[in-house]
């Protein structure tokens, strides 16, 4: 046998082991997978949800997961299979395809982490249709989506100022948001927001100016937006974490009269 092809065959060799190890190392956390989507199957929400991670769970009751699954056509599932897969210390990626009884393909993937439990699904993401924002692998939520969003933000920090205390704010956070800081900590940031309370309150019932959405580097959702208050406007802006099936509050901060950094 020639050198070349000794060497040829010692490359392919040695990408079938790479790969052998690659899928024996995945594969609690493709069985993860395989499992939520065979629970989908079989109406066992109880089993699906069981399967997520704290954090997921923090933010999603089980009746949130049954209306998603419904919404999205998971409860129509014939078939799931996974193709890439990636796993960097504690965390994994599993992307793949379902197929449904009516035979159409969904692009899905799975975000895990690894737990005392196992691996657990931490997000879930369905790959949108239509256009989709540079630097980011998934595209801006709609302009009704982000009022939305930005309305219920608005809605929450002025109940959690009427109630003198953030905690109703840092609850409806993502869980690297409740990790990260302390409910004191929190009360302190907006110490100065609480005697304007009323004020608050007034202003999240009127529909926000959305002015721009887009991608920050680390991946957070960032929205900007006013309410053209009369002498002076006031400005607002969000950021939010993809974490579970849909977007958490990550941070808000507000100025009167001149947009914020400005």
């Amino acid at each position: 046998m020639k050198t070349w092809m000794k060497v040829v065959l010692g490359i392919v060799a040695g990408i079938s082991v790479l790969l052998g190890v690659i899928f024996w190392l995945t594969s609690d956390v493709t069985k993860a997978g395989d499992d939520f989507f065979a629970a989908v199957q079989n109406d066992d929400i109880d089993a699906a949800y069981a399967l997520l991670s704290d954090d997921f769970k923090a933010g999603t009751s089980k009746a949130d997961l049954k209306t998603y699954i419904a919404a999205n056509a998971f409860d129509k599932i014939k078939d799931a299979s996974w193709g890439g897969r990636m796993m960097t210390g504690g965390v994994a990626e599993l992307e793949g395809t379902i197929t449904t009884e009516g035979g159409s393909k969904i692009p899905i993937k799975l975000r895990l982490i690894d737990s005392e439990s196992g691996w657990r699904i931490n997000a879930i993401e369905k790959d949108i249709a239509g256009f989709k924002t540079a630097g980011s692998d998934r595209g801006l939520p709609s302009v009704d989506k982000q009022k939305q969003l930005f309305r219920e933000t608005m809605t929450v920090f002025a109940e959690s100022l009427s109630e003198g205390t953030m905690k109703k704010l840092r609850d409806n956070g993502a869980g690297a948001f409740q990790r990260q800081i302390t409910l004191e900590d929190l009360d302190k940031a907006y110490e100065g927001a609480f005697k304007y309370a009323g004020d608050f309150s007034e202003i999240a019932k009127s529909p926000p100016t959305i002015d721009s959405a887009d991608f920050r580097e680390d991946g957070a959702l960032l929205i900007r937006g006013h309410y053209p208050i009369k002498p002076r406007p006031v400005y607002i802006e969000q950021s939010y974490e993809y974490e579970g099936v849909g977007w958490k509050f990550l941070g808000l901060v507000y100025r009167v009269g001149a947009p914020v950094g400005s």
